[in-house]
């Protein structure tokens, strides 16, 4: 620091009494324990923010992958058989239908069979030999 520093803050507090130097240093303390306070209530409320907006995001994020995404790739299929019914003109909409409840007969007949180990639903095709059939009849 060089001389000319202090002099010149010297000179800048002439013609101001004692008293109003004190009330500016007072003023400046209260001025630095308010600010300290805000910004204590600032960094508590971001405590507790923060954990609730993360849950948010994460909560938003499992959301799309486990409804969006699957509904994704249900639109894509059906946008598929579609384009692949329309190939039959005015007969696909009854082929469309006819594949439909073909496809519901299948899983409701695989359903409703009792513990199997069928490889193709209706069919009593049993894997490698081996299934709820052979075990009764040892």
């Amino acid at each position: 620091m060089s001389q000319a520093e202090p002099l010149t803050l010297i000179e800048k507090a002439r013609g101001r009494g004692l008293t109003g130097i004190a009330k500016q240093g007072i003023g400046g303390w209260l001025l630095a324990l308010s600010s300290s306070l805000i910004l204590g209530v600032q960094a508590l409320t971001q405590v507790l923010i923060v954990p609730i907006d993360l849950f948010v995001n994460i909560t938003e994020a499992a959301g799309e992958a486990f409804i969006v995404s699957p509904l994704g790739v249900v639109i894509a299929g059906s946008e598929a058989s579609a384009q692949s019914i329309a190939e039959f003109e005015f007969l696909g909409l009854p082929i469309g239908t006819v594949v439909v409840l073909g496809s519901f007969a299948i899983v409701a007949l695989y359903l409703r069979q009792p513990w199997s180990s069928d490889f193709v639903p209706g069919t009593f095709t049993d894997s490698l030999g081996t299934g709820t059939e052979e075990e009764g009849e040892a």
